[in-house]
């Protein structure tokens, strides 16, 4: 317990998975992350779990018919997404959006007729066709080393990086979390990573703030939900892990704080903090697809996503048009 106590951090971040869980990331420990990319944290991609979604998502429809895109198509689709060329922070990150919101071209012969037919990374239209995952400790090796860097926390749509959250102590300014999240993303740690994320965050358990790859420290913003209701984001957090769940998360170095946080389950559980409603108003898998699709834009070759008076005024704009 003593050992526990010395490291705020999981104050942060075991409560955050915790939630994310509970918003319906499926929990990968960091040795099953680091599985999944085949024992390689040069790469990024999650490849197997990737593939069995393309292959879930996409079909050819022709003359009334449906068929399955071809090994070598699904295949092609992924190396597409795994080298996009390097080109730049911004210009790469430009790069893998349009492959994700527009999908790839891809040739494929159909009873003997040959076409192109589009195949999607990520379906925009229902959130709940795309499988979401969450790690903790995420290793990459970092450029030209074989040292590597671990953000504290990544989720993942359909196996594809898509946002990093940084956790810090109580007693740390949330400050300090946006910098290293800046650091990483610098040429001499883990850019390639950076290339596919949508949303970065960084928090301790009294702040909360966010951005998009690649924004400047002066431009990171405070969130303020105008919808959701305290209710809701009580009842995420106050909801207790399945047995399976709780195994797997407080497992290896998070084993140390099981019986703190059983306690504290037991005991009532936890107050509401910054950083459990802003959690849940940008990362639940809905309003996290909704603000990369629908509310992220390159503007001069920048890469901007939306502060929440932007979001909002758009949202009743829209809800009001409809209407008529």
């Amino acid at each position: 317990m003593n050992h526990f106590e010395f490291n705020e951090k999981y104050l942060s971040q075991i409560p955050a998975l915790q939630q994310l869980i509970n918003l319906g990331f499926n929990y990968l420990t960091p040795e099953q992350a680091v599985a999944e990319r085949q024992g390689k944290v040069g790469g990024v991609l999650l490849e197997e779990i990737l593939r069995s979604q393309l292959k879930a998502l996409n079909c050819i429809q022709y003359r009334g018919k449906e068929y399955l895109f071809s090994e070598e198509n699904i295949q092609s689709s992924i190396q597409k997404l795994k080298n996009v060329k390097w080109d730049g922070q911004q210009k790469t990150n430009e790069a893998v959006y349009d492959l994700l919101t527009l999908g790839t071209s891809l040739e494929q012969s159909i009873e003997r007729d040959s076409k192109s037919f589009t195949l999607r990374y990520i379906d925009w239209g229902d959130w709940k066709n795309n499988i979401f995952h969450v790690t903790a400790e995420y290793s990459v090796e970092r450029t030209r080393s074989v040292d590597t860097a671990r953000p504290d926390i990544v989720l993942f749509v359909n196996g594809i990086p898509f946002a990093v959250i940084e956790c810090k102590s109580p007693k740390v300014e949330v400050e300090q979390a946006v910098s290293q999240s800046i650091r990483n993303q610098q040429d001499e740690y883990i850019p390639k990573l950076f290339s596919y994320v949508q949303l970065l965050m960084g928090v301790n358990k009294n702040a909360a703030m966010y951005a998009t790859a690649g924004t400047a420290r002066k431009f990171w913003s405070v969130w303020q939900e105008l919808r959701d209701k305290g209710k809701d984001v009580e009842t995420c957090i106050s909801k207790s892990l399945t047995p399976e769940d709780k195994g797997s998360l407080f497992s290896g170095d998070f084993a140390i704080a099981q019986n703190f946080f059983d306690v504290m389950e037991t005991e009532g559980g936890r107050q509401v903090t910054e950083q459990d409603k802003t959690i849940y108003s940008l990362c639940r898998p809905e309003r996290l697809l909704e603000l990369a699709h629908r509310f992220t834009i390159f503007d001069g070759g920048i890469k901007k996503i939306a502060r929440y008076q932007q979001y909002f005024v758009i949202k009743s704009t829209m809800e009001r048009v409809k209407q008529f």
